[in-house]
């Protein structure tokens, strides 16, 4: 253990294979870290977590996933792995990281950071290479972008428009990325949605017409859902934040 930590922090880690658990939990002096897939994160009981390793991922939804992890993990340093070349010489590759810190400030982030620092890159894994369902994943993440203001947009549509089953594209979804149609698509509107009340005087009506949601109370709901804040709160939030 570095002598930069004080105490053996508490990692939680997704969608990363046994060498990476073991590299950063014999750098930080973790004996038992929360190891768990992407899919299991609505299940996740812990009281408290330090750090949260997010493994590589080559499906074009990574930010998606991220917004999502937050809504259960609000504040603890996220570090998330990434493949880069190794050199310009060779075609090998490496992981290394991204930290993601949270505004909810706490004086172990830095000591945490800097001590995972030192693990780091780290040899790849098998796992992952490109897979077959990556070019579905990027159309669909395409066609939501373009079509989320459509109310009536549904899993149909977009699996009709890709040719593949509904039951195909529902699999895909849940088992690649972890996130089910329906989810994902919320997504895509509610940060179109908050983008719009941060940068504009649209009112909620036209904010939730905008991004393809027919009833403005249910808009507020979910947005609140996922937020934690109603969209009026987002939006003074926003301009407060802009004015000052």
């Amino acid at each position: 253990m570095t002598e930069k930590t004080k105490y053996a922090p508490r990692l939680l880690i997704v969608d990363c294979c046994s060498h990476i658990v073991d590299t950063l939990s014999s750098t930080l002096g973790t004996d038992k870290p929360s190891v768990v897939s992407g899919s299991n994160i609505d299940t996740i009981d812990e009281a408290h977590v330090d750090l949260i390793v997010v493994g590589t991922s080559n499906l074009p939804v990574r930010r998606l996933f991220l917004s999502r992890l937050r809504r259960f993990f609000p504040d603890p340093p996220i570090l998330v792995l990434r493949k880069e070349p190794q050199s310009i010489e060779t075609d090998e590759e490496i992981l290394r990281g991204e930290f993601l810190l949270s505004d909810h400030r706490d004086q172990c982030d830095l000591a945490i950071v800097r001590s995972t620092r030192e693990a780091l890159p780290i040899p790849p894994c098998e796992h992952t290479q490109t897979n077959s369902t990556f070019e579905l994943v990027r159309d669909v993440t395409r066609i939501l972008a373009d079509n989320f203001s459509d109310s009536a947009l549904d899993l149909d549509q977009v699996a009709e428009e890709l040719s593949v089953s509904p039951t195909k594209l529902s699999r895909v979804l849940n088992r690649d990325v972890h996130i089910s149609f329906r989810q994902m698509l919320r997504q895509v509107r509610i940060e179109e949605a908050k983008r719009l009340l941060a940068t504009s005087r649209l009112s909620i009506k036209e904010v939730a017409a905008r991004v393809g949601f027919s009833d403005s109370h249910y808009f507020s709901r979910i947005f609140k859902q996922m937020t934690g804040s109603s969209p009026s709160e987002f939006a003074s939030g926003s301009h407060e934040l802009a004015f000052n």
